[in-house]
């Protein structure tokens, strides 16, 4: 943990400080405090788990607290008389002589990036969580699809007690607790009122909406929408005693909504920003950034090559710009675009929140299997009634008519469609995510080849077959960060002129002493 002092004012980072992701930080003045975000710190994180290996979830907070994982702070995490995280006085006595959590009046949730939202589930269940309403659904829609228990409960929650062997366990019966959030600039229209389960209901705390600028306890908040890899991001701008506090989140210039990064700055320029509170993913990285349109003119190129064969594009679950641009392709190419039930159900719930997302949602065809147990979450989906299923049998019929959005979790798909259609022609893998060159992602990425090579898919771009150690060697055409390259957060930084400069969400804070030398801005570090 570190902790700044700036006059009146306090930065606690609890998560983000020479990392990138796992933002937790909590802003202190006039007696009161906001946190910024609550992420999970994968970094850190792994470096005590693996799939196999998970925190004790009977256990409460027990192993998060003693590794570190989470601040020590009294009255911060859930502990009611009908749900807590601590079974024991052991898991209490984690926290003896922790500062009291009782002046924390909200969350400031910048995005729904597990780095920045991926604790949440341990924060007590009446703290409200401010974020845009594109955020809050898409958080939603995470938690109803997966299976990930007590990691997973962001948005509404399963009570937990102790049971007579002094572990906790979800009550099955009661309904799912709702967690209070606050959305910025409209609430939607019925999906965050759906329960996921077939015989459980959603009831607590419900959602408001907020108008701009909004008040969390004392202080006085206005949130900017900017450009990111996941729709609905925000900066937020705190009005603090010391003067103004802007806390940039996660945000770029180079995608499709680079203009909403622009307005936010013209909006604070000429305002006194007294603290700067900047991500720098990128420091440190020389170049620029692809644009999104020259991704998907890579995409459109590398797929042209390939008329009739099989197509698979691997992007990130929640990335519906690449999602977008991979529909555009498909349609230009005459191919439509296959996307999971999970993908569909988050674009009904984008859809909810703001009409863009109909056309995508009505655009894309939604793979359709069968299934031993199906979801209450994705009965809901199928029975909505207009969606355009389609089976893999149906693909393998004619694989040159559709583009499937399958990542590496959907490799066997690709198994039953070769089952269907058989080894010919060859396919095509494009890689269109991230890289990071972590032990996992190489691990995941022999795991891939074998599969592709069992398959015949060629892999797409073809750097990647040699593993790369250092992610910077991989020049991938066919995706593009979700991160500002240094000289625009440079630019980003000498438009606002702060007094105050704090890096986060960075594994080279130093670097801002370069980038900013002769400026009269002082770095915290």
């Amino acid at each position: 943990m570190r902790s700044f002092a700036v006059g009146g004012l306090r930065v606690r980072i609890f998560g983000g400080w020479g990392e990138i992701g796992g933002n937790q930080l909590l802003l202190e003045a006039g007696g009161e405090a906001i946190l910024l975000d609550f992420g999970r710190p994968f970094g850190r994180w792994n470096q005590y788990f693996t799939e196999f290996l998970a925190p004790r979830s009977a256990l409460g907070l027990r192993d998060l607290l003693a590794l570190g994982l989470l601040p020590r702070l009294r009255g911060l995490y859930r502990d009611g008389p009908d749900d807590t995280l601590f079974p024991t006085a052991l898991e209490r006595r984690l926290l003896d002589g922790a500062p009291d959590a009782g002046h924390i009046r909200g969350l400031l949730l910048s995005h729904a990036h597990l780095d920045h939202s991926g604790a949440i589930a341990y924060l007590r269940a009446d703290l409200p969580i401010y974020a845009t309403p594109e955020t809050a659904v898409i958080l939603k829609a995470m938690q109803d699809t997966a299976s990930a228990g007590l990691d997973g409960e962001g948005v509404y929650l399963s009570r937990r007690r102790t049971n007579e062997e002094g572990v906790l366990k979800a009550d099955a019966r009661a309904s799912y607790l709702r967690r209070p959030y606050c959305c910025l600039r409209g609430l939607p229209q019925g999906f965050h009122q759906l329960s996921p389960a077939k015989t459980k209901g959603l009831e607590g705390h419900p959602w408001e909406a907020v108008d701009l600028p909004f008040r969390v306890g004392g202080f006085r908040a206005r949130a900017f929408p900017v450009d990111h890899s996941v729709p609905g991001a925000a900066a937020f701008a705190v009005e603090t005693e010391e003067g103004l506090v802007v806390y940039t989140g996660d945000l770029r210039f180079h995608g499709r909504e680079g203009g909403r990064t622009e307005a936010f700055l013209q909006a604070l320029e000429g305002e006194p920003v007294f603290l700067l509170i900047v991500e720098g993913t990128r420091l440190g990285r020389p170049g620029g950034a692809r644009t999104e349109e020259e991704v998907k003119e890579a995409l459109h190129a590398a797929i042209r090559k390939h008329p009739g064969a099989p197509v698979a594009v691997d992007f990130a679950p929640r990335n519906v710009e690449r999602l977008e641009s991979c529909l555009e392709v498909a349609r230009d190419l005459g191919r439509e675009l296959v996307v999971t039930p999970k993908d569909a159900y988050l674009l009904w719930a984008l859809s909810d929140v703001d009409p863009r997302y109909e056309a995508a949602r009505r655009g894309v065809r939604v793979l359709r299997e069968t299934r031993a147990q199906t979801q209450g979450w994705e009965e809901r989906l199928w029975e909505r009634g207009d969606l355009r299923g389609v089976t893999i049998e149906e693909v393998a019929k004619d694989p040159g008519s559709f583009l499937l959005a399958f990542g590496f979790y959907e490799i066997n798909r690709l198994l039953d469609l070769r089952l269907h259609a058989g080894p010919k022609p060859e396919g095509l893998y494009i890689f269109s995510n991230s890289y990071w060159a972590d032990d996992e992602q190489i691990l995941d990425l022999r795991i891939l080849m074998r599969w592709l090579s069992e398959l015949n898919f060629r892999l797409l771009p073809e750097s990647l077959r040699a593993l790369p150690a250092d992610p910077m060697e991989v020049d991938n055409p066919y995706h593009t960060s979700g991160h500002a390259p240094e000289e625009d957060l440079a630019r980003l930084v000498r438009r606002l002129r702060p007094r105050h400069l704090l890096p986060v969400h960075t594994e080279h804070p130093e670097r801002w002493t370069e980038l900013l030398r002769g400026e009269k801005i002082r770095i915290l570090l």
